[in-house]
């Protein structure tokens, strides 16, 4: 995989939040789904 650590992580960002609002979940949901904070997720 070619670009930084940065671009990386940040590309996977954007991947898993428009997988999660197609999904139709918030952030609280997922968070509780993983025994996490909806701000951790």
């Amino acid at each position: 995989m070619a670009g930084s650590p940065t671009a990386r992580r940040r590309r996977l960002s954007i991947e898993l939040k428009k997988l999660r609002e197609k999904s139709s979940l918030t952030c609280a949901q997922v968070g509780e789904a993983l025994d996490w904070s909806g701000s951790k997720v």
